[in-house]
């Protein structure tokens, strides 16, 4: 995903939604490092996953839902792979 849209009327709430996004990144990062540090032998927690929210809506002025879904859905297949990475 390139970019989120933003809308006129309606709409994901930019801040929550900014924030969801950094919560599911920062989960992909964390995992990534779980990977590297389980090839090298060393020891590792596996982070708890982030839990799936409903997103604020908005009047005026929001992000579009159907890329912030789209983005989401993105983010989260790449979580569950990188935890089958782990897990496998």
């Amino acid at each position: 995903m390139d970019r989120l849209s933003n809308v006129v009327f309606g709409g994901y709430d930019k801040v929550d939604t900014l924030r969801y996004i950094d919560q599911l990144t920062a989960q992909i990062y964390a995992l990534e490092a779980v990977i590297d540090k389980k090839k090298n032998g060393e020891s590792f927690d596996i982070p708890f996953p982030v839990p799936e929210i409903e997103l604020k809506s908005t009047a005026l002025g929001g992000f579009d839902k159907d890329d912030v879904n789209s983005y989401v859905s993105e983010l989260r297949g790449q979580i569950s792979e990188l935890r089958e990475r782990i897990n496998g």
